[in-house]
């Protein structure tokens, strides 16, 4: 008789402090929302000030595929732009390339905050080029398109855009976006399930990744269940999101899983890292916790 094979799962390795960096790929987009043409010059003043000796500066907002091929000949990717940008970049890096740098350069910096607490991108570089701390960051996947933060589900996705229009200073496109909203609601309900658990009707579905309750590494995906029987429950549920007491609300359901299953009779509305988007009728979520490599600070 063979022996058992030992299942145990293996310890988490321990984050790899980084050896001194000096040679970066640089991803700046100036038109993100706390950067600005000034960027560039004092990006490069405080790399130079970092012990950093040779660097490339690329326009992210024109960042492809292509400009990851020689990613090997550098020590870290530099991403300064907005939410976006540094999603894109976490998609397109290689998978065990360089370790990316993930600047506050946007409006909300939900996965720089995760990394670099509240510090301003120049301190957060001169901090991560000293002490940074090499992770893997976790990703979650819908349909295969990855994302960092959070993947929303459901008619209510459409309360998160309404928002998004009155921030920009666009209130008919808000008014018109909130309306659509309401109209949708209660009458499209999504089925959905994580795991291999039983369909159940919702609202809406959250998947949460660790960046946004601050963390780094997780074993699994956070699931959240939208039970709103009526409008007045989606207004308490949109106000309390303000802060973290919604996890606390009675409409609210949230548990833990790695996969999970959304279906709709047609459209199903989405954001993805606040990203709009839209699947047709099922979305298979997963998880990966070994995503592309990041630099974080060391704690103190």
């Amino acid at each position: 008789m063979q022996p058992a094979a030992d299942t145990a799962a293996a310890p988490p390795e321990p984050p790899r402090v980084t050896t001194r960096i000096k040679k970066v790929l640089v991803l700046l987009n100036e038109k993100a929302g706390s950067v600005g043409p000034k960027a560039g010059a004092q990006l490069v003043e405080t790399l130079n000030a970092g012990g950093v000796e040779q660097f490339t500066i690329v326009d992210a907002t024109r960042m492809s595929s292509r400009h990851f091929q020689r990613a090997s000949q550098f020590d870290a990717i530099v991403v300064l732009g907005g939410d976006g940008t540094a999603r894109c970049a976490a998609e397109l890096a290689p998978r065990n390339g360089p370790p990316l740098i993930l600047l506050p350069g946007g409006t909300l910096n939900i996965l720089p905050k995760a990394l670099y607490g509240d510090l301003a991108w120049p301190d957060a570089i001169s901090a991560v080029l000293t002490r940074g701390v090499e992770h893997r960051l976790p990703v979650g996947r819908a349909n295969g398109e990855a994302f960092y933060v959070a993947g929303l589900f459901g008619p209510t996705t459409l309360l998160a855009l309404a928002r998004e229009s009155a921030r920009d200073g666009k209130p008919l496109k808000a008014l018109q976006r909130l309306h659509h909203a309401l109209t949708r609601s209660f009458t499209r309900s999504i089925r959905a399930r994580s795991g291999t658990a039983k369909m159940r009707k919702a609202e809406g579905i959250g998947v949460l990744l660790p960046s946004f309750s601050g963390g780094i590494e997780a074993e699994h995906l956070e699931w959240v269940r939208l039970d709103a029987k009526h409008l007045l429950d989606l207004a308490r549920v949109s106000l309390r999101a303000i802060t973290a007491d919604w996890r606390n609300d009675s409409t609210i359901e949230i548990g833990n899983c790695k996969t999970g299953d959304i279906y709709a009779s047609g459209i199903i509305p989405a954001t993805l890292d606040g990203e709009p988007r839209t699947f047709l009728s099922y979305v298979r979520i997963t998880f990966d916790k070994n995503g592309p490599k990041v630099l974080a600070l060391a704690q103190e």
